[in-house]
C-alpha cells in the first residue's frame, strides 16, 4: 500500500463490552461462519448476525478490493457523512489535513476491525458486537489508484444489522488463540508487543491498547532474510523509495480497530519471515505509526 500516506484513521472512543475479547479463552460451538466476497464484479455481504463474537470469513477476487471492515455510526450520524470523512482521511495532503479529517471520521463511528485478504486464498475475523447497526465496508474503495476507484457514494458499503443474542447464543466466545499482538504507547513511541507464538493453523488476537489512537495490524511476508526492522522503518519513513522490503500486494492482518477494542484474526500464514506493520497516522505529524517504529519482525514455523 505504497500510497497509503492518509491511513490517519484516528480516534475519540471509549473500551466497551467489545474488551471481553481480550479475555477470550477456548473455543464454543455457534453460528457457522459468516462470508463476505469483495471484488471488482461485486460486493456479498450478510444482511444480519447475532450479537457476541461473530465470524466473518472474507475473500477478493481482485488485487484491486481484499480490506473489508466494520463500523458503527454513532447516533445521528448519517451514512454520507461517514463516506465523505473517510474519502478525505486518504486524500488529504497536509498533515494538518489528514488529521482534521480523521477527527471527523472517529466522530462519526466506532471502527471494529475487519480483515485483508489476497486473491486465492481465505481471511477471517471474529469481532464482539452488542445488538444494532453496522456497516460492512471496502477500505480500498475509499483510497484512490489501489482501489477500483468508484465515484463518491459508491463505494461497497452495506448494512449489517446485528440482533440480540438469544439465550442459546449468549455465551459465545472468540475462536481460541495461540498468540496476542498488542498496540502500545511507549515512552519511544508507538510499539508492538507480542505475547505467546504466531502459528500457522491457529489464529491471533489483535488488542489496540493505544490511547486515543486507532491502530491497524498489517501483516507481510518477508522473502529477504536480511530485512531488518529499522530497514522497514526507514521505508514507512519515505515510501518512495525502491527496493521496498516487502510485496505491498500481499497484505494480511486487520484494518483499524478504535481504541480498547480487540479482535481475533485468521491469516493464511506459510513458513517464514513475517513483518508486523501499521500504515495508520500518528494524532501528532499524521506520519506512519511504522515510521515512529511500529514494527515487529516475527518467524511462523
Amino acid at each position: 500500500m505504497n500510497t497509503w500516506t492518509r491511513r490517519g484513521l484516528l480516534t475519540a472512543g471509549t473500551a466497551t463490552a467489545a474488551l471481553a475479547l481480550i479475555g477470550a479463552g477456548s473455543p464454543s460451538r455457534g453460528p457457522e461462519p459468516l462470508d463476505i466476497v469483495t471484488g471488482e464484479d461485486g460486493f456479498s455481504t450478510p444482511a444480519t448476525a447475532v450479537a457476541g463474537a461473530v465470524t466473518f470469513r472474507v475473500r477478493t477476487t481482485s488485487t484491486r478490493t481484499g480490506i473489508v471492515g466494520i463500523a458503527r455510526l454513532r447516533r445521528g450520524i448519517g451514512e454520507a457523512s461517514f463516506r465523505r470523512h473517510l474519502r478525505d482521511v486518504f486524500e488529504k495532503e497536509s498533515p494538518q489535513g489528514v488529521i482534521e479529517a480523521s477527527k471527523a471520521l472517529m466522530a462519526d463511528a466506532e471502527l471494529y476491525g475487519g480483515a485483508m485478504a489476497v486473491p486465492g486464498s481465505q481471511s477471517s475475523f471474529t469481532a464482539w458486537l452488542p445488538s444494532g447497526p453496522y456497516l460492512v465496508l471496502e477500505y480500498k474503495d475509499f483510497e484512490g489508484p489501489i482501489g477500483r476507484g468508484p465515484l463518491p457514494g459508491a463505494e461497497y458499503v452495506s448494512p449489517l444489522l446485528v440482533h440480540a443474542a438469544d439465550e442459546a447464543g449468549a455465551g459465545r466466545t472468540c475462536p481460541s488463540a495461540t498468540a496476542t499482538v498488542t498496540a502500545v504507547d511507549t515512552a519511544r513511541g508507538p510499539r508492538f508487543v507480542l505475547d505467546g507464538r504466531i502459528r500457522r493453523d491457529r489464529p491471533l488476537r489483535y488488542v489496540n491498547a493505544m490511547r486515543g489512537q486507532v491502530d491497524e495490524l498489517a501483516v507481510y511476508p518477508l522473502t529477504d532474510d536480511s530485512v531488518t526492522e529499522a530497514d522497514i522503518q526507514r521505508f514507512f519513513q519515505d515510501t518512495r523509495q525502491t527496493p521496498r522490503p516487502f510485496d505491498l500486494a500481499a497484505q494480511l492482518g486487520t484494518p483499524p480497530l478504535s481504541p480498547g477494542r480487540s479482535a481475533v484474526i485468521g491469516m493464511p500464514l506459510a513458513r517464514g519471515r513475517y513483518a508486523l506493520t501499521s500504515w495508520v497516522a500518528g494524532m501528532e505529524d499524521a506520519q506512519h505509526l511504522s515510521a515512529h517504529g511500529q514494527v515487529l519482525i516475527i518467524t511462523v514455523p
